[in-house]
């Protein structure tokens, strides 16, 4: 059994930069895509502005934001104050207020900062999806997956399978799988499928 499980990670304590290699430039239809999902009236982040006033900038003058958002890409660069964000914590409903493990940590982030995220997110996502890096049967964290599906692929996988094989299920969750996460082991990884393609 011992040879079925990966051994732990040797690189528990990586100090690692990942590299950076060319980023496509962003287009204005991704960008809107971002801009017109975004939620007005959601909580400001320490700089106080709201996302209404970022869609209001870029309905204003697109190609400003446009070149904005692709000197970030183009340099590598997210600026430091961006990063700065105002943490509270809220407890989870029906957790026992007296456990840390009860409450879930929210974080204020600059609003700019958040479109930025999400215009990398959609970037990296439309490259894992091109270079099928992941896996198809991956329902976790995708755009177009849910619980809801994987549970119904599954019932109709077992209705077809089960008048003529054996079956047998295993089902795993990782607690805390965003918070224990070797994000250089990541990096890593990202780094050494970006090698091959």
């Amino acid at each position: 059994m011992d040879n079925f499980f990966l051994s732990p990670s040797s690189e528990d304590n990586l100090d690692y930069t990942p590299i950076i290699g060319h980023v496509e430039p962003m287009v204005l239809e991704d960008i809107e895509i971002v801009i017109n999902a975004l939620k007005g009236g959601k909580a400001r982040g320490l700089d106080r502005i709201d996302f209404r006033m970022w869609r209001a900038v870029f309905i204003h003058d697109k190609e400003f934001i446009l070149d904005l958002i692709n000197i970030c890409f183009k340099f590598n660069y997210f600026p430091e104050h961006l990063r700065n964000a105002k943490v509270f914590f809220l407890l989870k409903d029906g957790k026992d207020p007296g456990l840390c493990t009860s409450y879930r940590p929210v974080c204020l982030l600059p609003t700019l900062g958040k479109i930025i995220e999400r215009l990398f997110l959609l970037q990296l996502n439309k490259w894992l999806d091109r270079n099928n890096i992941i896996h198809h049967n991956q329902y976790g964290f995708r755009e177009d997956k849910s619980c809801d599906l994987v549970i119904h692929v599954l019932i109709e996988t077992i209705k077809i399978r089960m008048p003529s094989e054996h079956l047998a299920l295993v089902s795993l969750d990782i607690k805390s799988a965003f918070d224990t996460m070797n994000w250089p082991v990541l990096f890593k990884t990202l780094e050494w499928h970006s090698g091959f393609l």
